[in-house]
C-alpha cells in the first residue's frame, strides 16, 4: 500500500468499524469483535507507516485534491506515527479487557461504537495538518469520552462526569477563540502556511496573543497544575479497563498538540511563545502530581495522580527545547502511554482477583497469584524508571538534556520526583502484593494475563532495544525543530 493509502486506512478503519458496531446494539461481543478486528487492522497500518517515515519523509493526503492551505491535508510524518502505533496497542488492550471484565450495564451502552468513534478522534488529531481540524477532532475524541464519562453511575461518578464535561468545553471555547482570531488575522490555519507567517517579524504579537489561549486549552486537555484538578477525581470513577483507555490517550493528545503547535508551528526552531511559564508550569505539574499520589490510599486515585506527574516530565522536555530533551520527550511519550494503561489493567486484574483496589482492604496478591504481581511489577518499576526498562532511558535522556542546559532546578525535580514516584510504587506493593492471603481468590483469565503481558514485554523490548526507538524519536524531534521536510510535503501542490 501507498503511504496515502495507510493514512486513509487508519483514518477510515476505526469510522467503519464504529458504524458496524452501531449496528449490534444487541450483540455486544460481535461489537466488541468488531472494535478489536477494526483496531487491529488500525494497527496494522499504524506500523506500515514506521519504514516509511523512518528516513525523515513527510507523507500527505489532501482531501479533494485541493492544495494547501485551502483543502484539508493529512500529514503523517515520524513523530505522528509513532504516536499512532503506541495509541492503537493501548485501545486495542483495552478493548480486550473491556470485553472480558465489563458488566453488561457498559456492554449495552454502545461502548464500542464510542470506543472507536474515540479512536477516530485519536487517528485524526494526530494525522490533521491544520488548527480548525485538530480542534474539530478534538471535540469527536471529547464527545466520545463524555458519552462514556455519562455511564458513570452513583453520585460521585455523576459529579465527577459533570465536572469532566464542563472543564473540557472550557477548554473548547479556548481553542475555538484562539484559532477564530488565528484566521482572523491571517487567513490561515494550515500548520505549514501558519509557520511561515510566524515567522515574520510583524506576526510575535499574534504568536504571543494566541500562543496564550492555546496554552491554556492544551493545559487542560493536558492536565497542567493549576488546570489538573478534574482528572483524579473523574478517571478513578471509571472501571480501570475505561481508565487504561483514558490515561493512555486523553491527556498524551493534548501534549502531543502542545508539541505540535507550539514547538513547530509558533516556534522559529530556538525558542516559542511561554516558554519560561510552560517550564514553571511543568515543575509544578511534576512535584504536585507525585505528592498528591504519595497521600492517596486507592490504586487508582495513586495511577490517577500519576499521569499529572508524569505529564509534567513531558511538559518539561518541551520547555526545555533542544535537540535531546525534545527526543527525551517523544521517547517518554511513546513509553509513558503503554506503561500508564497497562498499570491500570494490571489493576483491573487485582480488582477482579481481590475484590478491591484499596489498600487497606487487600493484601497478599502476590502470594494468591504471582502471575499479577509480575504483571503490575513490571510496568511498576518501568514508571518509577528503575533499569533496563523503558521508564530508566526516558527519565534518563530528560535528566541529559537538562544538566546539558545547566537547569539545576530541572535536574532536581526529576531525581525528587522520580524517587517519590519509587516509594509510591512500593507502597502499593507492600500493601497490595505483600502479606499473608489465606482466601481462595480466582486466577485471571488467560487472555488478560496475555494481553497485558504483552504490553509488559513492549516495555522490556523498548528498554532492550533503545538505541533504534530513540534514534526513531530524534527524528521526530528534529521534524519539529526544522518542520522543511514537512512544509514542502504539504505545500507542494499549491507552488
Amino acid at each position: 500500500m501507498t503511504p496515502q493509502l495507510l493514512i486513509l486506512a487508519a483514518l477510515l478503519t476505526p469510522f467503519i468499524g464504529a458504524l458496524v458496531a452501531l449496528c449490534l446494539p444487541t450483540r455486544p461481543k460481535a461489537a466488541a469483535w468488531t472494535a478489536v478486528v477494526a483496531t487491529a487492522l488500525t494497527l496494522a497500518a499504524s506500523i506500515a507507516l514506521v519504514p516509511v517515515v523512518a528516513d525523515g519523509s513527510v507523507h500527505a493526503v489532501h482531501a479533494g485534491n485541493w492544495p494547501a492551505p485551502f483543502g484539508i491535508v493529512l500529514v503523517a510524518d515520524a513523530f505522528a506515527t509513532i504516536m499512532l502505533v503506541v495509541c492503537q496497542l493501548v485501545i486495542l488492550a483495552s478493548l480486550i479487557f473491556c470485553a472480558h471484565t465489563l458488566s453488561s450495564y457498559y456492554q449495552r451502552r454502545h461502548l464500542y461504537p464510542l470506543i472507536l468513534t474515540l479512536s477516530l478522534g485519536t487517528n485524526g488529531a494526530l494525522l490533521t495538518g491544520d488548527l480548525f481540524n485538530l480542534y474539530v477532532w478534538f471535540e469527536v475524541l471529547l464527545l466520545s469520552s463524555f458519552s462514556i464519562m455519562a455511564m458513570i453511575r452513583g453520585k460521585d461518578g455523576r459529579a465527577a462526569a459533570w465536572r469532566y464535561v464542563v472543564i473540557n468545553l472550557v477548554s473548547s471555547l479556548l481553542f475555538l477563540t484562539a484559532a477564530g482570531l488565528i484566521y482572523g488575522k491571517t487567513g490561515t490555519l494550515n500548520f505549514a502556511e501558519l509557520r511561515l507567517r510566524f515567522g515574520e517579524e510583524e506576526s510575535s504579537f499574534l504568536i504571543d496573543s494566541s500562543a496564550a489561549l492555546l496554552f491554556g486549552a492544551f493545559g487542560i486537555k493536558a492536565a497542567l497544575i493549576p488546570l489538573a484538578f478534574w482528572l483524579p477525581r473523574a478517571y478513578p470513577q471509571l472501571p480501570p479497563a475505561i481508565s487504561a483507555l483514558f490515561a493512555g490517550l486523553l491527556t498524551k493528545i493534548g501534549l502531543y498538540a502542545f508539541y505540535r503547535v507550539f514547538g513547530m508551528v509558533f516556534s522559529d526552531g530556538t525558542s516559542f511563545p511561554h516558554q519560561n511559564l510552560l517550564f514553571v508550569v511543568a515543575i509544578l505539574t511534576m512535584v504536585g502530581g507525585v505528592l498528591g499520589a504519595v497521600a492517596q490510599g486507592d490504586m487508582r486515585r495513586i495511577l490517577s495522580f500519576h499521569i499529572i506527574s508524569q505529564v509534567g516530565y513531558m511538559a518539561l522536555a518541551l520547555a526545555l527545547f533542544t535537540p535531546l530533551a525534545l527526543t527525551a520527550g517523544i521517547f517518554y511519550l511513546a513509553h509513558h502511554i503503554i506503561v500508564k494503561a497497562n498499570l491500570f489493567l494490571a489493576t483491573s486484574l487485582v480488582e477482579k482477583h481481590a475484590g478491591s483496589s484499596d489498600l487497606g482492604k487487600v493484601s497478599g496478591v502476590a502470594r494468591s497469584s504471582p502471575l499479577i504481581a509480575l504483571l503490575f511489577a513490571v510496568p511498576a518499576l518501568s514508571l518509577a524508571g528503575l533499569p533496563p526498562l523503558s521508564g530508566f532511558f526516558a527519565k534518563f535522556a530528560l535528566l541529559q538534556a537538562s544538566l546539558a542546559g545547566q537547569e539545576w532546578v530541572a535536574s532536581a525535580a526529576i531525581v525528587a520526583v522520580g524517587l517519590l514516584t519509587v516509594f509510591s510504587m512500593l507502597k502499593i506493593w507492600r500493601a497490595v502484593f505483600w502479606g499473608e492471603s489465606n482466601e481462595s481468590r480466582p486466577a485471571p483469565l488467560l487472555i488478560l494475563a496475555l494481553t497485558s503481558g504483552v504490553l509488559a514485554l513492549v516495555a522490556i523490548a523498548v528498554g532492550l532495544c533503545t538505541g533504534p526507538i530513540l534514534a526513531f524519536a530524534e527524528q521526530a524531534a528534529s521534524s519539529l525543530l526544522d518542520p522543511s521536510a514537512y512544509l514542502e510535503s504539504v505545500l507542494q501542490q499549491s507552488k
